[in-house]
C-alpha cells in the first residue's frame, strides 16, 4: 500500500523554508567567523635569514712538547797507550851573575881633586888622608881618575898615582865628561890663530877683570908621528904651542875664560 499523504500539507513549500533557513544558518554562521577573525594591523616582521656568526674559537695553545733527551750510551773508550816519559836530568842552575864590584880610590895623603885631567886645571874639591872617592872613569893614559869624592856629589879628576884601588887599573874604562861650565863666566872673543912652520900661535882680547882670572887651551896636537890631547893655562892673551904638520889627522883646539867662579864655555879656535 502507497504512503498516505497529509492532507492540506504542501511538501513543496516545507522543502523551500528548509533550504532558505539552511541559507540563512550558513550565513549567519560565516558572519561570525568573520567577525571572530581579528583585522589585520601591521605586516609581520619578515625573518631575515643571516648566515650564523662564528664564534671564534681560541686558538690552541702550544705547550711544550717533552722532547726526550737524548740518552747517552757510554762507549766504551779505547784505553790510554802509556808512554814511558824519560825522567828529565837535573841540568844544573845557572848561578847568578856576581855584580861588578864598585872601584874604590882611597887617598894616600892630602891630594887635589882637579875640573879636569891635568895639572893645569882648577882646584875643585880636596880628599885627605884615608878619604874614599867612587872611581867612576879614567883618562885616555889611565894617568888620571874620574871620581865622586865620599862627601860630595860633584865629580872631579884625580891622580892615580895618589890613590890605592880595590881593583885592577884596566878594569876601569876610558872615559872623556864635558867639562863643567859656570854661566857666569863670560866666554873669549876675538879668537883667532896663525901658523909660522911648526909653531901656532893663538890670540884672544882680554876678558873682563875678575879673581884668578886666566885662560885655558884644550888642543889635539901633532907629536912626532901621533895626535895628542894637550891642555895649557897662561894669563896672557896670546899662547903658541908646537904642532908640525907630520901626523895623519888635523890639529884642533878651544879657549875658555877662567876665574874664581870656575871656566866660561869653549870657543873654538880657527887652527891655521
Amino acid at each position: 500500500m502507497g504512503r498516505q499523504s497529509r492532507p492540506g500539507v504542501d511538501h513543496g513549500c516545507t522543502h523551500r523554508r528548509i533550504s532558505l533557513l539552511f541559507l540563512i544558518a550558513v550565513s549567519l554562521s560565516a558572519c561570525a567567523q568573520a567577525q571572530a577573525q581579528p583585522s589585520p594591523t601591521a605586516p609581520a616582521p619578515t625573518a631575515t635569514a643571516y648566515p650564523p656568526t662564528q664564534t671564534p674559537e681560541p686558538s690552541p695553545t702550544a705547550s711544550p712538547t717533552s722532547v726526550p733527551s737524548a740518552t747517552t750510551t757510554a762507549s766504551p773508550s779505547p784505553s790510554p797507550t802509556i808512554t814511558e816519559t824519560p825522567t828529565p836530568i837535573d841540568s844544573p842552575t845557572p848561578s847568578p851573575s856576581p855584580t861588578p864590584e864598585a872601584a874604590i880610590a882611597t887617598a894616600q895623603g892630602s891630594i887635589n881633586c882637579r875640573y879636569g885631567p891635568d895639572r893645569q886645571y882648577l882646584y875643585a874639591w880636596g880628599l885627605s888622608e884615608g878619604d874614599t872617592a867612587e872611581v867612576r872613569g879614567k883618562n885616555a893614559t889611565g894617568e888620571w881618575l874620574w871620581v865622586i869624592p865620599h862627601d860630595t856629589v860633584w865629580t872631579c879628576w884625580i891622580t892615580a898615582s895618589a890613590v890605592t884601588l880595590n881593583v885592577d887599573l884596566e878594569t876601569i874604562k876610558v872615559v872623556y865628561p864635558t867639562l863643567l861650565t859656570n854661566p857666569q863666566v863670560a866666554p873669549p872673543t876675538g879668537v883667532h890663530a896663525v901658523r909660522s912652520g911648526d909653531k901656532v900661535t893663538i890670540s884672544w882680547n882680554p876678558a873682563p877683570p875678575a879673581i884668578d882670572l886666566g885662560y885655558l887651551i884644550e888642543a889635539r896636537l901633532c907629536l912626532g908621528a901621533y895626535s895628542w890631547d894637550m891642555v895649557f893655562s897662561t894669563t896672557n892673551t896670546s899662547y903658541t904651542v908646537t904642532d908640525p904638520t907630520t901626523c895623519p889627522s888635523s890639529s884642533y883646539g878651544t879657549l875658555r875664560v877662567f876665574n874664581k867662579l870656575g871656566y866660561s864655555t869653549a870657543v873654538t879656535i880657527p887652527w891655521p
